[in-house]
């Protein structure tokens, strides 16, 4: 059965929709993406390919943070910046045929925010958003609170990304191997920075709040509202978690000025900052690798190989960055 056909077949079964049309959308690095329409309305279908080793903790996630997501878009002001599931005839968050995962929402018109310039308003609002989400973490039910993961500075990832560049990165003469090698010695001395922030922070007093985990502006729908997607990451941390994408580029004082009007008063921890910035990048050039060695890309090879060079450059800035951070909030 191909894939559009099978497509159909859950949506009949499971949601009662008989879609017309059925289009393939540009997707995420966890899923594939479609655009369903019927008679009546559009939703849009995320599809998790279970045989994908990535795909394993996306699809256990869906549980953990859909029904949070529900009830931030019930409950609180975020009702127009969310967007609520649309459960199964069995009022389930999914559902699956064996060999796929499937999600279905209400689809947003809109585009994706993206790297276009922000306006004034659009930092407000996305500052508004954040602030909201963070503030949230006392009023969310606490049985759906404990489905979420919390930070425990675990960089796992690192010690594999390390065993790879010492053992595995030589025994195979691919792309990997031509794109990784000339970084070797910046991404070593990451992972050593990484292990010395993940070992302070254990250790200091710490704030936790409701984050999106993945609040980049890939992430951001402009409609009529801003409307914040693709939730798999969140959980409980330190806001620094969300705040480290929007504290780094141009707009950093007005998103925290309009931050300081809704979220938390939490002053800022350039450590906590230091460490997301930099498990961002080594996170993902892990993962784009992994994605290459295995061939199990969702993005195109192309796309993983062009962001995982962005990526292996922005770890040969981490000095300026640092630097930049004392600046602005010293």
């Amino acid at each position: 059965m191909d894939r559009e056909k099978r497509i159909q077949v859950i949506l009949e079964e499971h949601y009662n929709i008989h879609a017309k049309r059925i289009v393939q959308l540009k997707g995420g690095w966890s899923a594939l993406a479609y655009l369903i329409v019927d008679d009546k309305k559009k939703y849009f279908l995320k599809v998790y390919d279970k045989s994908r080793a990535a795909s394993a903790n996306w699809i256990k996630a869906i549980d953990q943070y859909m029904p949070i997501v529900e009830w931030l878009h019930c409950h609180t002001k975020l009702k127009k910046h969310v967007v609520k599931p649309t459960l199964t005839n069995t009022e389930m968050y999914s559902c699956d045929d064996g060999d796929m995962v499937y999600v279905l929402s209400s689809f947003i018109e809109g585009y994706t925010i993206g790297n276009r310039p922000l306006k004034r308003e659009q930092v407000n609002e996305i500052a508004k958003i954040i602030g909201i989400l963070h503030r949230s973490k006392d009023d969310v039910p606490k049985h759906l609170i404990k489905k979420l993961p919390q930070e425990n500075f675990n960089i796992e990832f690192c010690r594999s990304l390390f065993a790879f560049i010492k053992k595995d990165l030589l025994s195979k003469q691919d792309v990997v191997l031509r794109i990784v090698r000339p970084f070797t010695g910046y991404l070593l001395d990451n992972i050593k920075r990484m292990k010395y922030l993940a070992e302070t922070l254990k250790k200091k007093p710490k704030q936790y709040v409701l984050c999106h985990g993945d609040a980049h502006y890939w992430n951001m729908i402009q409609g009529k509202r801003i409307k914040l997607i693709d939730w798999e990451c969140a959980m409980l941390a330190p806001p620094e978690q969300d705040l480290i994408l929007h504290v780094t580029g141009q707009n950093t004082e007005t998103f925290l000025d309009f931050y300081k009007q809704y979220g938390s008063s939490h002053e800022l921890d350039l450590d906590a900052l230091e460490f997301y910035f930099l498990k961002r990048r080594l996170e993902g050039i892990w993962e784009w690798i992994q994605d290459l060695r295995n061939e199990e890309v969702i993005k195109s090879k192309e796309e993983t190989v062009r962001l995982l060079k962005l990526n292996l450059i922005e770890c040969t800035k981490v000095t300026g960055f640092r630097a930049y951070l004392e600046t602005v909030y010293n």
